[in-house]
């Protein structure tokens, strides 16, 4: 009898391997992956990702940045989204309530959704603040460990999920030093503590965060808000203040999900 289980493991396997490729490819949209550093963050052999990197530029879903050997999301991707949009589009129902909230406090508004090991930013509003530092943007993609929002969704989660999410985040924070090591798990310890999502400039200097989930039910998160601020105007008063406007949005957004995919 023909033993098939090569036959349907490898295909598999070639799946999740092109499937991590196209969320780390996703993290840096701006400037690109070079295949050396794919293949130390994936933990795969270099022609291993040169051969994945080259199936995909052929099926639009990567392409090469013009001048470099640098690799980025293609136009497949883009197109794929555009598709989905209908039944995923939360920033749509929650622009106006956001927009005004941003007016509000006059800082920085961010509507995430939890995306695997993840968050994506899905909408950023601005207020009047202007913070320079802060780079993220509607489609940044980055590990739930690395924001206010991010840390809101972990902390809900039951203890086993969160665990391994933490382990899986902090081997990839890792290859930054032991000092953003250091700095994730001092923003954990306290978002724990007080229940929300809480940066006091734990990521980039000066600035802080916080952060509130919402989901269908309290111990499965679909996303977070938060806001981002100068932390010189992060007071305990204000930063309870945000906690409670944020949590007030959250509660209304979670009535909201039976219509949407997440």
């Amino acid at each position: 009898m023909m033993n098939n289980t090569k036959a349907t493991v490898d295909p598999l396997r070639s799946v999740r391997r092109t499937t991590l490729l196209l969320r780390l490819l996703s993290t840096h949209t701006a400037t690109g992956w070079r295949l050396t550093d794919l293949a130390q963050e994936t933990a795969l052999h270099h022609s291993t990702v040169h051969r994945l990197v080259n199936c995909l530029m052929e099926e639009r879903l990567a392409v090469r940045i013009p001048g470099s050997l640098r690799y980025s999301l293609g136009p497949m991707a883009y197109e794929l989204g555009l598709a989905a949009a209908p039944h995923f589009e939360l920033q749509e129902i929650t622009r106006s309530r956001l927009t005004a909230l941003a007016a509000q406090t006059r800082d920085i508004v961010f509507l995430s959704v939890m995306s695997g090991n993840d968050s994506v930013c899905i909408g950023r509003w601005d207020g009047r603040r202007a913070l320079k530092a802060y780079t993220v943007d509607v489609g940044t993609r980055r590990a739930l460990s690395l924001s206010a929002g991010g840390v809101a969704m972990l902390i809900e989660l039951p203890a086993a999920a969160r665990t391994s999410i933490i382990k899986s985040n902090m081997d990839s924070i890792s290859r930054r030093g032991e000092a953003r090591v250091a700095a994730v798990r001092r923003m954990f310890t306290r978002s724990h503590l007080h229940g929300y999502g809480f940066n006091q400039e734990d990521i980039i200097p000066g600035i802080g965060a916080v952060g509130v989930s919402f989901g269908r039910t309290r111990h499965e998160p679909v996303g977070a808000l938060s806001i981002a601020a100068s932390l010189s105007e992060m007071t305990e008063a204000r930063r309870q203040r945000l906690v409670d406007l944020l949590r007030t949005e959250a509660a209304l957004i979670g009535e909201s999900l039976a219509r949407f995919r997440y």
